[in-house]
């Protein structure tokens, strides 16, 4: 009896665990989400910005904050177990953790390009801003070729 009751104990920690895993994994995910749309918004206002006469520093500013900010979090945010297999909905491709080498190179290349980005906006140099936008631009897409499943 007290075998039984050690065994089912047992077998319900694991479970639990099991869940605890699953909620990490869900919770990591949300995170990266988050993360992308943070930057999406951000490159989309900036971008908007930009294409007036007058572009507004401070939604320049605060854009580029932010992309400079999110980038960094990109590469951390893909632990293992949370792709496709953790059954969380995710757009996240398998290959992040095979290629685990070229998908850091391209989350290196975003941080690089939106330090360059933020550092125009703190000048207040449009111009370079706008110059600085396509690299960190290009650098998201070339990401999302290889690392994203499309809907």
């Amino acid at each position: 009896m007290k075998h039984s009751a050690t065994l089912i104990l047992a077998t319900a920690l694991v479970a639990l665990g099991g869940t605890a895993l699953a909620a990490d994994a869900a919770g990591a995910i949300k995170d990266r989400q988050a993360n992308m749309k943070g930057m999406g918004k951000a490159m989309k206002a900036l971008s908007e910005t930009l294409k007036t006469p007058a572009p507004d520093m401070v939604v320049v500013k605060a854009s580029a904050l932010t992309i400079a900010t999110n980038a960094r979090k990109v590469a951390g945010g893909f632990p293992k177990g949370t792709g496709p297999e953790s059954g969380v909905k995710t757009h996240a491709l398998p290959a992040i953790w095979a290629k685990s080498a070229e998908f850091k190179k391209h989350a290196d290349d975003l941080v690089k390009a939106s330090v360059v980005l933020k550092a125009a906006a703190d000048a207040g140099n449009v111009d370079a801003v706008r110059a600085a936008l396509p690299q960190v631009g290009g650098n998201c897409k070339a990401c999302h070729k290889d690392f994203e499943a499309k809907d």
